[in-house]
């Protein structure tokens, strides 16, 4: 059975998948990533091996686990409730691991109940991190003060703070703090300051490695909302932010590669530019034909508004604005120079065409609809004061209509 078979959990237990999700969410939100993953990282814990995890526990170990940390989640005393749920968690893994270590046939059976070799091979991790659940919530504090701190001296002294001493929970923890860290720019030029360095040897000799591990984890973790089958992205605020943020980390790890190209880390970013390059680029490709047939009016048949068209053609415009701001963490520059050329000449002749047709028939609603998505869609691609411009004239018209 898959990890995702086992993950879906068993509706006799108590609580069930969706219980699940939310304790372990609770726990170990911090450090979870979503599958798959190109590479895999030691403070990186894929969901859906947790949920495997939760499902075996629930099935096998303890039937009332879920319900039990549900009724303490819900309380919400985070301080001491939800360390002891999560040490515990962490002691029936561990007691089960310890039976398996004495026994081929118990690893055996225990590899086939938690859901596969894979998952398997990460329970020592995540029982690491269940057991270091106070750690993880120290270092989410910890990435959280790096944003307040403003100078190089006092940046480099935070990071020489950083616990390393035990490699699986420092990475735990550095996971933990990476996602709250809103420059990693900043934090890189401190790391390769320390490292007196700026190739990977240099970094991975001064101790500083779980930082780019886990600005590579949470990368990887952002092509998540680009997954959707019909790769129309309909939350296009989340898709925005999240290829933001993938362009902040991916920027922040350059500082390294761009001088080290033939590490493994250089290897690395290739390959994240390219899986990411490739889940954009088929929705780039229907943004220019999207915006034509949302803003001409149908030569045929009556004329009548498809709002989902509109909001796709306007969605398409904004991906295609981010990934502008976002080319040099992207293998998609002539693709993105053409299209962001063509889609300006287009909207040019239907945002005129638009403006003229509303000027003729300002009670069309049709009419208005096309031209109030063409201005915001003139404020995406050329600037406010275009958009502005076609306010005014939008309004004027309204007015002379108005008597």
């Amino acid at each position: 059975m898959t990890s995702a078979g086992m993950a879906s959990g068993n509706p006799e237990i108590a609580g069930g998948a969706e219980g699940a999700e939310a304790v372990i969410q609770a726990l170990l939100g911090p450090v979870l990533v979503h599958s798959p993953v190109l590479f895999v990282s030691d403070g990186a814990i894929e969901r859906q091996h947790v949920l495997a995890v939760m499902s075996w526990l629930s099935r096998d170990i303890d039937r009332n686990l879920i319900e039990r940390s549900l009724a303490i989640i819900s309380k919400g005393n985070q301080d001491q409730s939800f360390s002891r749920l999560s040490l515990q968690i962490a002691e029936m893994i561990s007691k089960e691991q310890e039976l398996a270590e004495k026994s081929a046939e118990a690893a055996r059976r225990l590899q086939i109940q938690i859901g596969g070799e894979e998952v398997f091979s990460r329970l020592r991790i995540i029982e690491s991190a269940f057991r270091n659940y106070q750690l993880l919530e120290k270092a989410v504090a910890y990435g959280r003060a790096i944003n307040g701190i403003n100078d190089e001296n006092s940046m480099k002294m935070a990071l020489q703070t950083f616990p390393l001493d035990d490699p699986m929970v420092s990475v735990l923890m550095m996971q933990a703090a990476i996602g709250q860290i809103a420059n990693p720019v900043r934090l890189m030029c401190a790391v390769m300051m320390l490292s007196e360095g700026q190739t990977q040897k240099a970094v991975s000799k001064a101790g500083f490695s779980p930082i780019v591990d886990a600005m590579f984890a949470h990368a990887q973790n952002q092509m998540a909302p680009f997954m959707e089958k019909d790769n129309r992205f309909a939350d296009i605020d989340l898709i925005c932010r999240s290829l933001d943020r993938y362009h902040r980390l991916i920027r922040a790890i350059s500082n390294i590669t761009e001088n080290d190209k033939g590490c493994r880390w250089a290897q690395m970013v290739a390959a994240i530019v390219r899986r990411m390059s490739e889940l954009i680029e088929p929705r780039l490709g229907r943004v220019d034909s999207d915006i034509r047939q949302a803003l001409r009016k149908p030569r045929t048949g009556p004329d009548v508004i498809d709002a989902g068209l509109l909001l796709d053609a306007l969605n398409g415009l904004y991906l295609l604005a981010s990934v502008r701001e976002a080319l040099d963490a992207l293998a998609l520059n002539s693709l993105v120079t053409r299209l962001w050329s063509d889609v300006g000449k287009v909207l040019e002749v239907l945002i005129d065409r638009n403006l003229e047709a509303f000027k003729n028939f300002p009670e069309d609603e049709a009419a208005a609809k096309r031209l109030d998505t063409s201005i915001k869609m003139a404020k995406v691609r050329f600037n406010p004061e275009y958009a502005g411009i076609i306010i005014r004239a939008r309004d004027g018209a309204t007015r002379r209509a108005a008597g």
